[in-house]
């Protein structure tokens, strides 16, 4: 639970008995993201501590050791260490000189620090082994983190390529190659100190702040340890540290980049002892100016920095602590580092003297006890420092594929259910885009730099449709639809990803594309004129788009710039072959493919013209792994990431090296997969391991990419906002039933390779807020389910436990302020079990043993599932606290509480927009509506669900949580209003319109019958032989007020065509037939039969019309201009306009010669550029429109 004061002061009890950090299991690893130094549980951190020098002269002068005496000096320095933890310094980081005392051939004369003449690599080695790396791992068993700064200081003058650059490319190449440092994310280097001249390699002088030369330097640099290690590497900046606006405007690359910063007092305009009336104005305009640049986009290091007055003696830096805000130059100094909020820095007063320093002696008049002098304030602001941003403990159960057993990665690459994996190459980083079927947001994206360690790049898929079969409302539901088997390109700056939907109507079937220019930021869904069965995209030297596609019948279809299809050719005939991606190598187009179904095997095909003719060739049978994509790594070798079939757990993706032989891949060790692989693809650096993350505290503004909703969410039922910290789930439906309940929140089970095969989730709960019937808790969710939850039975709360279809078991509580239930998975018999605990220490298993099973009529692998839903009514919720995949699991032990993961600017709503201008909604049926705010600080959120609607004429349609109803013919105008989490409010207004036989994408249905496509565009309807397309009104529609059916062509047809009316809700039932002649067929709904064995039946329904369309006797395209109902067989009476010349901003409303009314008080200036000529009413008169634009009269 969050008591953030309670925790505090046990943390501060901690903090004042023990040294910072000292875990169990070692130092939290530390990374860069973004501007920040984080832990691996997203915490922030910055870092504070001392330096120490391995050399008799910084030892005290010689005093303590000397003549190379190893033990002496390791004695020395490690007593310093433990010397400063027992006074109380709580400093987090040593900075670690490895001094060329050691390095330098002994006797030479050299001219200072900065020559590099008599360095020996081969003693660097030596005591590299003997004395900085004992020292490094002193400190870090001491809870430091450890910054090594190479031998000596920099040359007055460095320039691109020289000796110097030479010289640290050896060191750091050799450093980052020893097995203990490598990879090591307990040590950081910093790459250089002080580099004052900076020259590039033509000998031109770099002083601009669009200068580049300093990058190209320790870019070089940064590249040697690439090939080796993801250690964090601090660059320096030129004028001794000084200077950084270049590295701003140039930044290093390699990830893991932060940067190195030496201050004194003097420096930035700061107050120094000759100048003690400069003021923090100043000294925050200096900083500004030089440290700001960067710091704005990167964490920074003060690797030297003290002040003191000059009669001490024992500093730097000369000058006074002051007060913060005013005069002086360390407060000001600690004000501008914590005001930027992503500087760690140290105290460069010798170790010695911190050894020595005693907190309770009084203020006094020396280097010691002076608080105008560093050490002083310092020690005591270290004191708030150890409180706050400092790393948490790594969690246990981290899922990764790296192998510390002598393997570089093990397989599946994930352990977890990513199905039919996508991944292409764009510069150095890799992207794999996978199915997710019903959960949303969807269409799961990641990113790797090495296709080995994959993070989460985003959930591109917000929603598809808000229809009740996506919301599990009406008993309906999409399982084992939704989308599936994506396609990904990235072309002309922009990221796209193709993905089919079996859907329910044609609001949500067939193809869909999604577009961002940032594939971390906003995504763009359309529907496409047509889907494409089990995509995979291929682009040609030229830039030419195809796609491969099909399902035991592959095509290779050309596509424009917007997707729409150009040409297509059939080239492949197997059955049940699937899966399909394409890519080139050496003139040969390839088509890879999956067949069979399970066990699949891996087929190729191969030809020297894109349309075929193609041979094929198996190239992978190897235990039900399958179904991927080939992809070229920057060096040029060859991979595959394909899936494996993993049980109940899902499908897994698995990484195979691809060789070549006689022009056709041979897959994995020749032809056998293998789970573990010494050798990673050749990606051109090595990248810092990553986790794929599974922990939640819910303390950020919106749900970690790890989850995904059990169908779409109904965003008003639950929150990040209303309790601090928690996840508050309102019920959101009353149900009998965990597969019918909606808002059940569910992340993937993730394996751990290794020795462990428990996977577990435990879920902290506050139930108190139940009614009566509710029914909250966890389970590990698919078809055959099992559940551990709380139900509230009559004010009387129970621990159920149950499996679908199995027996109920219960334990009567009484309870707590959390309730603590937890599953636990095994991964290699897939079985479950359930417990729960009332203190989050000792649990109860409860229940019968559940065997987990894939079911394909969910097509998704287990997962792990909040929820809580209602079985007599709404209005009760339960507070979620937090989520852990490990067994042993305290908030504050892995996250800083203090951190707000949200601001202002991330929680103030600034503009509304619906994804579509103006709507047409088919007559009785239903249309999904879009609606994306954008937020202050940039980013998007769809809050479809959560706005509120107001419909001018509510005869028209209604409007539900994005899902608009056409009720009656004719035009409103519906608003949409969002009131963000601080009550902040927009709103944006767009026009609805519902028609019988509108020619819109969402409203068309191509999927009735046959392979079939619509352009809105110019309306061409293509059909496929016998097929149908048309549109489908799932209540059914009464067209009997009216006596014709209009249909209008643009061009004769040859097709044999037919318009057929249904009234049964089957196609496979009979219709009325009337065959389409010329470009405008009227049919009289008067005298309309069903066509029974070729002879006239019985008379059609006209008052309850479920289909209606065009069927074709021969393929080809129809194109429709226009069908609509008419009285007089020459005007649409259904939705047409009225035209009036009434005043440009008079309201008016607007009604058909039917009676109905098409407007209601709408603008006459909005209205009057859209409408046809015809006969209307607006008042009690009839207005005639005139045959010319804007000719309207009386």
């Amino acid at each position: 639970m969050k008591q953030r004061h309670h925790s505090f002061l046990i943390l501060l009890a901690v903090l004042l008995c023990l040294p910072v950090f000292m875990l169990a299991d070692g130092l939290p690893a530390l990374h860069v993201d973004g501007k920040y130094f984080k832990d691996n549980n997203g915490n922030i951190v910055n870092l504070h501590g001392f330096g120490q020098t391995y050399s008799p002269w910084f030892n005290e002068q010689g005093s303590r050791w000397t003549n190379y005496d190893v033990n002496k000096c390791l004695a020395y320095n490690k007593g310093l260490i433990d010397q400063i933890v027992a006074k109380g310094w709580h400093m987090n980081f040593m900075r670690l000189h490895m001094d060329p005392y050691w390095s330098n051939q002994p006797g030479a004369s050299v001219k200072g620090e900065s020559d590099i003449s008599a360095f020996s690599m081969d003693r660097f080695k030596t005591y590299f082994a003997q004395v900085f790396m004992p020292m490094a791992k002193y400190a870090i068993s001491k809870g430091m983190y450890v910054v090594m700064r190479p031998p000596g200081v920099c040359p007055e003058k460095i320039q691109v390529g020289d000796a110097y650059q030479q010289y640290l490319k050896r060191v750091w190449g050799y450093v980052s190659r020893q097995p203990w440092i490598k990879n090591n994310p307990n040590v950081l280097f910093e790459l250089a100190n002080e580099p004052v001249q900076v020259y590039y390699a033509n000998g031109k002088q770099a002083t601009a702040a669009n200068d580049s030369a300093l990058t190209q330097y320790f870019q070089a640099i940064v590249d040697t340890i690439r090939c080796s290690t993801s250690t964090i590497c601090l660059v320096p900046g030129w004028a001794y540290q000084s200077k950084y606006a270049c590295l701003a405007n140039h930044p290093v690359k390699g990830g893991n980049i932060g940067y190195a910063i030496h201050c004194y007092p003097g420096w930035f305009n700061s107050g120094s002892e000759s100048t003690p009336d400069v003021d923090y104005a100043s000294f925050k305009k200096g900083w500004d100016e030089e440290i700001k640049p960067i710091t704005d986009i990167a964490p920074a290091f003060v690797t030297e920095m003290d002040w003191a007055p000059e009669k001490y003696k024992s500093s730097w830096g000369k000058g006074v602590t002051g007060v913060a805000g005013g005069k002086g130059f360390g407060a000001n100094f600690k004000k501008l580092c914590d005001d930027c909020g992503n500087v760690s820095w140290m105290l460069f007063t010798g170790p010695e003297l911190l050894a020595r320093y005693d907190d309770a002696a009084a203020d006094g008049s020396t280097f010691l006890t002076d608080p105008a002098a560093c050490v002083r304030p310092c020690y005591r602001w270290f004191q708030e420092y150890a409180k706050v941003n400092y790393p948490r403990a790594d969690f246990k159960m981290l899922s990764s594929s790296v192998n510390d057993k002598n393997h570089t990665f093990i397989n599946p690459v994930i352990q977890a259910d990513f199905p039919d994996p996508e991944v292409i190459r764009v510069g150095d980083v890799y992207y794999m885009v996978t199915t997710t079927m019903h959960h949303f947001p969807g269409c799961t994206l990641l990113k790797s730099y090495d296709l080995v360690n994959w993070e989460y790049c985003a959930n591109p898929l917000a929603s598809i449709s808000n229809l009740p079969y996506y919301n599990l409302e009406d008993g309906k539901n999409i399982y084992a639809a939704g989308a599936w088997a994506n396609a990904m390109c990235y072309r002309n700056g922009k990221f796209y990803i193709m993905f089919n939907c079996f859907g329910k109507t044609a609001d949500d079937g067939g193809g869909y594309l999604l577009s961002a220019t940032d594939p971390e930021g906003k995504w763009t869904l359309t529907k496409l004129p047509r889907g494409f069965y089990d995509p995979g995209f291929f682009q040609d030297d030229d830039g030419t788009l195809y796609c491969v596609y099909g399902n035991g019948t592959i095509y290779v279809a050309k596509l424009d710039d917007n997707f729409n299809l150009v040409e297509e050719h059939k080239v492949i005939t197997k059955q049940n072959l699937e899966g399909n991606h394409m890519f080139k190598k050496d003139g040969y187009y390839y088509i890879y493919s999956t067949c069979c179904a399970y066990p699949a095997t891996q087929w190729c095909y191969r030809s020297k013209s894109v349309f075929g003719n193609y041979e094929e060739k198996e190239v992978f049978d190897q235990n039900a792994i399958h179904q991927g994509q080939i992809i070229r790594t920057q060096s040029g070798e060859w991979w595959t990431m394909l899936m494996k079939d993993n049980g109940p757990l899902g499908r897994m993706p698995w990484l195979e090296p691809v060789k070549w032989t006689n022009g056709w891949p041979v897959i994995g060790d020749n032809g056998k997969a293998h789970t573990a692989y010494q050798k990673a693809p050749d990606v051109g650096r090595i990248y810092r391991t990553t986790y794929l993350p599974t922990n939640d505290a819910f303390a950020d503004y919106k749900l970690g990419k790890q989850w995904q909703w059990n169908h779409n969410a109904d965003a008003s039922c639950y929150s990040l906002f209303e309790r601090s910290g928690f996840l508050r789930l309102h019920t959101a439906s009353v149900t009998d039933s965990l597969l019918k309940a909606r808002n059940t929140l569910t992340q993937r089970i993730l394996g751990f390779h290794g020795d462990s095969n428990i996977s577990l989730g435990t879920v902290a709960m506050d139930v108190r807020n139940m009614a009566d019937g509710d029914f909250a808790g966890l389970s590990v969710f698919q078809k055959h389910y099992g559940i551990i939850g709380v139900r509230n039975d009559g004010g009387q709360f129970k621990i159920v436990q149950v499996n679908r279809n199995g027996t109920e078991q219960t334990v009567s509580i009484t309870p707590g302020e959390l309730i603590y239930l937890r599953a636990t998975v095994n991964t290699v018999d897939n079985t479950a079990t359930f417990s729960y605990s009332l203190d989050n220490t000792t649990y109860t298993q409860l229940g019968d043993k559940l065997n987990m099973r894939y079911d394909m009529s969910i097509f998704v692998g287990n997962r792990f599932g909040i929820f809580n839903y209602a079985t007599k009514a709404l209005g009760g919720y339960v507070d979620v606290d937090w989520f852990s995949t490990d067994a042993d699991f305290s908030e504050t032990d892995h996250y800083d509480l203090s951190q707000s993961n949200y601001t202002e600017e991330s929680l103030t709503v600034k503009s509304l927009s619906p994804d579509q201008k103006d709507m047409t909604v088919l007559l009785g049926g239903t249309a999904s509506l879009s609606l994306t705010a954008t937020f202050a600080d940039g980013h998007s959120e769809d809050v479809t669900a959560t706005a509120k609607y107001t419909v001018d004429d509510a005869n028209i349609c209604s409007v539900s949580a994005g899902r608009i109803d056409g009720k009656g013919l004719g035009h409103t105008t519906v608003t949409a209003t969002y009131t963000d989490p601080i009550g902040n409010e927009v709103s944006a207004s767009f026009p609805v319109s519902v028609d019988v036989f509108p020619l819109k994408e969402n409203a068309v249905s191509t999927t009735i019958w046959g392979t079939n496509t619509f352009s809105e565009h110019n309306g061409a309807m293509t059909i496929s032989q016998y097929g149908f397309e048309g549109w489908h009104y799932d209540r059914g529609v009464d067209i009997s007020p009216f006596k014709y059916i209009v249909v209008e062509l643009n061009q004769p047809q040859s097709l044999g065509a037919q318009f057929r009316l249904f009234d049964h809700n089957n196609y496979w039932t009979d219709c009325s037939q009337t065959n389409i002649s010329g470009t405008k067929t009227l049919i009289d709904l008067s005298g309309l039969h069903r066509v029974t064995n070729n002879a006239q039946g019985t008379a059609i329904d006209l008052r309850h019309i479920y289909i209606a369309g065009f069927w074709v006797l021969r393929p080809g395209t129809l194109y429709v201009k226009k069908v609509y109902l008419s009285n007089d067989g020459l005007t649409d009476v259904g939705i047409a306009p009225v035209l009036y010349d009434a005043a440009e901003n008079a309201p008016v409303d607007v009604y058909s010669l039917a009676g109905i009314r098409l407007y209601h008080k709408v603008k006459w200036s909005e209205v009057k550029t859209k409408l046809p000529k015809g006969v209307y009413i607006v008042g009690n008169k009839k207005k005639v429109v005139g045959v010319g634009s804007g000719d309207y009269r009386n």
